[in-house]
């Protein structure tokens, strides 16, 4: 994992908790809930081996949750 891409989900992260989502470590993925009437959900990996993982994850808040920007 490129010590950016680190960087990266930590901004996604802080971004979620701005926005009022709740922020829970799991035991091996990073659990994202929305704050809103459907509670939206998401999981996140600490490593992902996949190098559009970021790319990927923001288009799937944006398309299939109340993530706003």
């Amino acid at each position: 994992m490129s010590p950016n891409l680190g960087k990266e989900l930590r901004e996604i992260r802080k971004e979620a908790e701005q926005q009022g989502w709740t922020v829970i470590r799991g035991k091996r993925y990073w659990k994202l809930r929305c704050p809103c009437e459907e509670k939206h959900k998401k999981s996140m990996s600490p490593t992902p081996s996949n190098p559009n993982y970021v790319k990927n994850l923001l288009g799937e808040l944006r398309r299939a949750t109340c993530w706003k920007g």
